[in-house]
Parts: C-alpha cells; sequence; structure tokens
C-alpha cells in the first residue's frame, strides 16, 4: 500500500517536528541548575571543613513559586568515603543538609532559614538572599579522630531542590517537570589525616 504524495508531506512535516522538539528538549531541561564550583577542604579546630560556592540557577517556575509564599527547600548531601573504598564499604558520613528560602509579601523581605538549628538571616534583594545560600565557608564535615592515619578521603558534595517539601498540590506537577528537577553534580575533593 503506498501513501499518497499529500500523507506522503504530513508524514515528512510531522517527522521533521518531533526532530526540531528532540533537538530542542536538552537546552530546556539544561536552562536552570545548579553548579558547584571553588570546592576546597581544609583541616580547622581537629576536623575537615568545606568551602565552595553554589550557583542556585533557579527556574523561573521556581521562582514564580517562591514569589507567591511558597517556601523553596535546598539540601546539601554530604558524603565522605576512603578513596578506593569498595561499593559495599559503609561511608563515614552520608549526611544532609537543608537550607529553606521564603518570601513574606508583606513585609518585602526574602528570609533564608537553616534547618538544622533553625538560624534566621532576612534579605531585601531576592538575588542577595540566593546567593548568600550559596556562600558555604567553615562548613564542618567530618572530625579528624575518626580518619585513619595516612589514608586518602573523598569529600562530596551535591545540592539539589527537595521536591518533597513542596507543599502537596505542587508536587506531581513537581516530579514531572524539569523546570522543579534541580540539582548539580557530585563535587569532590581529597583529604588526607
Amino acid at each position: 500500500m503506498s501513501l499518497s504524495p499529500k500523507h506522503n508531506c504530513c508524514l515528512r512535516l510531522v517527522h521533521w517536528l518531533l526532530l526540531a522538539w528532540l533537538t530542542a528538549m536538552p537546552v530546556v531541561v539544561l536552562a536552570a541548575d545548579f553548579k558547584i564550583s571553588n570546592q576546597v577542604c581544609r583541616s580547622a579546630d581537629n576536623a575537615f571543613v568545606l568551602d565552595a560556592d553554589i550557583d542556585f540557577d533557579f527556574s523561573d517556575k521556581v521562582i514564580e513559586a517562591l514569589q507567591n509564599g511558597v517556601p523553596i527547600t535546598l539540601e546539601m548531601h554530604l558524603q565522605v568515603r576512603r578513596k578506593g573504598a569498595w561499593v559495599w564499604e559503609k561511608d563515614l558520613l552520608d549526611s544532609r543538609i537543608r537550607y529553606q528560602i521564603r518570601y513574606h509579601a508583606l513585609a518585602s523581605v526574602y528570609q533564608v532559614v537553616d534547618l538544622q538549628n533553625n538560624a534566621q538571616q532576612s534579605f531585601v534583594s531576592r538575588e542577595v538572599a540566593i546567593s548568600s545560600l550559596g556562600d558555604v565557608h567553615g562548613l564542618p564535615v567530618i572530625l579528624q579522630s575518626k580518619l585513619d592515619k595516612g589514608k586518602i578521603y573523598n569529600i562530596e558534595l551535591r545540592a539539589t531542590l527537595d521536591i518533597d517539601s513542596l507543599p502537596l498540590p505542587l508536587r506531581p506537577l513537581a516530579y514531572l517537570s524539569p523546570d522543579w528537577n534541580l540539582s548539580s553534580k557530585w563535587h569532590s575533593c581529597q583529604i588526607r589525616r
């Protein structure tokens, strides 16, 4: 059975539209994301601490939700493993540190909350509030006494937007949308006791 020239033309058009859509899709997915840079692990007061800069590049949908009073929770996932450890070896540390950014429309103030100790900072600018979230300085990671002398360890860091902390009606959409699935790649630095 052969197709008429009209049908062939339609099939080619659909083919090209599908190809164009698939080609453009990665650009949309990669439009907003988190990036970790300048990660440094250092010794301080019998412990190892971490410094890093995290660029929280929120999508327009996340910014819109924040502006409409939805608190946005961010999570920094820290892991410490011995270099060359087998897959089944337990991590020395597997910790999640959570922060939240909120907008209070009546006061026109952005609030950044450290959810571990409920410490709060207020900012009049969204950009400054987001920038402060990404300024990680002197974050305690692990005591030196927990590490074996002469061994090398990897401290790995990843930042993500916590979809599970969003209001329930927003979660199904957030799970399916690349606008909400924001995270960084794992970044690693090495330490030796």
